[in-house]
């Protein structure tokens, strides 16, 4: 069985709601539920570690998580205070992984699937990532000597978005945090760029889900809400 770090941390400020975006409501319950539900549902899932905005800022929002999870009988969560950031609030779900393997995903990925993430963990490797190709064509570009600027072509078949959940052995993870920490970098904003940067190993690829989209932007919002009703109906 193997564990999940669940990422419930974030403000969501690109979103502009006012409040955190994994509470906001997608097919009649949060967004954060969504993923929960699935995972719950996967006997190969130990224990969902589901990190939470800090309390030493006041906040109320862990107390909210911890409610808002409970309420949808989510019983493998346990409740985690995140950092300031991704790469921290990882590294505090990291000190209660007890599997030699670990899922890292986010709250504000809904639309998983128990068979995506089953083939995540089933594949033989030790750093498993899902990507989802480019379908458009794509530049690199940036500003040279006195005042110029220079561009390439990068074929897009190269290139692709990191998706989740993505598959780590624990010890790996672990060890390319403490080394991420030691070299003073302190907002890696993905684990498969640390993982890669520090350690000097590859990931096994799997060909993410095209629904597979992380909300971030009210754009985001409105096109998972389109995804939901494509699925489901109107919801509740």
């Amino acid at each position: 069985m193997i564990d999940v770090i669940y990422l419930a941390a974030g403000q969501g400020k690109r979103a502009r709601l006012g409040y955190p975006k994994q509470f906001a409501r997608l097919g009649g319950k949060p967004i954060m539920i969504h993923a929960l539900e699935i995972l719950q549902s996967m006997k190969e899932i130990a224990q969902i570690i589901v990190v939470c905005p800090g309390r030493r800022e006041g906040s109320p929002q862990m107390w909210m998580v911890e409610k808002t999870v409970l309420q949808y009988h989510i019983t493998k969560a346990i409740f985690v205070e995140g950092g300031k950031t991704r790469q921290e609030s990882v590294s505090c779900g990291l000190e209660y992984v007890n599997s030699e393997y670990v899922l890292v995903t986010e709250a504000v990925r809904p639309f998983i699937s128990v068979a995506f993430v089953r083939e995540i963990i089933r594949l033989e490797a030790d750093f498993v990532t899902p990507i989802s190709a480019s379908v458009a064509s794509v530049i690199e570009w940036g500003d040279g000597t006195e005042g110029s600027s220079w561009a390439r072509s990068i074929p897009r078949e190269k290139v692709g978005q990191v998706q989740m959940p993505q598959k780590y052995e624990t010890c790996l993870l672990r060890e390319a945090h403490r080394k991420a920490i030691g070299k003073g970098e302190y907002n890696m904003t993905d684990d498969a760029v640390l993982v890669m940067k520090m350690m000097d190993v590859y990931p096994e690829i799997v060909k993410g889900l095209e629904e597979n989209i992380k909300i971030t932007t009210p754009l985001d919002l409105e096109i998972a809400e389109a995804i939901h009703r494509s699925r489901y109906g109107k919801g509740e």
